[in-house]
This record gives C-alpha cells, sequence and structure tokens, in this order.
C-alpha cells in the first residue's frame, strides 16, 4: 500500500480488529448458510424426482433465504457495497456534503434501529410457536433474524463511518476512486 499518493485518492483503509473480525464472521455465515441453503435445494429436487418430497423444505429453505438476506446485506454494509448517491453528494460543498452524509447515515441506523427493536418485539408473540414441519424448531429461532441483522447493519455502519466520513469531507467518490484504480491495474497488466 503506497500511502504517498499523488492522484490526491485516500488510500485503501486499515481495516480494525472489530472490522476485520465482523466481516470475517458475516463472510463465514453467509457461506455456512449458503451452502447449506445450496444443499438443502439440491436434496429437495432430488427428493421431488424420487416421489419422497420433504415435507420441511419450503419452511427451512425460507428462513435460510432470510438469514442469507440480511447477513449478506450487513456484510454489504461493512464493504461500502450498498448503492449511493455519491455522485451527487461529492458535488455539494464541504460543509452540506457531510450534514447530508451524516443524516442519511441517522435515518439508516434510525431505520434499522426500529426494525430491529420491532424485530425483537415480534420474538416474545413467537414464544410459543414452532416451524410447522419441524416442530422442534422455535418459530423465535428463525425471527430472531430481524433483531439480529439489523443490529450488525447498524454495527457495519458505525465501524465504516469514521472512513467514510474522512472520504466524503476530502470529497473522494468511492466509485471514482474504483475506477481509477481499475484503469490503473489494466494499465499495469498491458
Amino acid at each position: 500500500m503506497n500511502s504517498g499518493r499523488s492522484d490526491g485518492a485516500i488510500p485503501p483503509p486499515f481495516l480494525g480488529p472489530a472490522r476485520l473480525v465482523l466481516e470475517k464472521t458475516l463472510l463465514g455465515v453467509c457461506i455456512v448458510v449458503l451452502l447449506s441453503l445450496s444443499g438443502i435445494v439440491i436434496a429437495a429436487v432430488v427428493f421431488r424426482k424420487l416421489g419422497a418430497s420433504l415435507a420441511w423444505y419450503d419452511e427451512l429453505a425460507s428462513a435460510l433465504l432470510a438469514w442469507l438476506t440480511y447477513f449478506g446485506c450487513a456484510l454489504a454494509a461493512l464493504r461500502g457495497a450498498h448503492l449511493d448517491f455519491a455522485n451527487i453528494l461529492m458535488k455539494l460543498p464541504v460543509t452540506a456534503r457531510i450534514v447530508a452524509y451524516l443524516l442519511g447515515k441517522a435515518i439508516i441506523v434510525g431505520f434499522f434501529g426500529t426494525i430491529a427493536w420491532a424485530g425483537y418485539a415480534i420474538l416474545e408473540v413467537f414464544a410459543d410457536e414452532t416451524l410447522i414441519t419441524l416442530e422442534w424448531v422455535p418459530l423465535s429461532l428463525t425471527q430472531s433474524v430481524l433483531p439480529i441483522g439489523c443490529a450488525l447493519f447498524i454495527a457495519a455502519e458505525v465501524l465504516i463511518l469514521p472512513e467514510n466520513l474522512r472520504k466524503v469531507r476530502a470529497g473522494v467518490d468511492r466509485e471514482a476512486e474504483e475506477i481509477r484504480e481499475a484503469i490503473k491495474t489494466a494499465e499495469g497488466d498491458q
């Protein structure tokens, strides 16, 4: 990593220990859930072709897909891979840019905080219920993805906030930076 860059871009960030641990954990969980979901889908197809459909397939696959979605969403947030309006944001004056960025992050954290709170409240409603086809699996376990996934998303947003705030203050557009790096890499390969 070259810290003396002449193009004015901020060098790639140092991944702090908490961010690195969260990223590796989310990636690992996403891989395990994806492989589990794939295995269940393949098994369901095979059993259906053999004329012995799995009664529990739909319920479990739906729950795993929800878990994959929420954990993947948190991983994408940690990597700054969600859609944004950086090209518009970077055209604002510095003070307005910082205010707009922080306001946007406050809205996002508030939204996911509300969903986490509501998801936690729902867990009490499902306290004694189980899945229909897998009666030994509590419904609260499958539905706990709401508060857990939202809390992970908020943690991801908080962990990347200092780095992104520095970029917003400096006027660095993440997409423009990625394009610049890709061009530099492509030119180096020739």
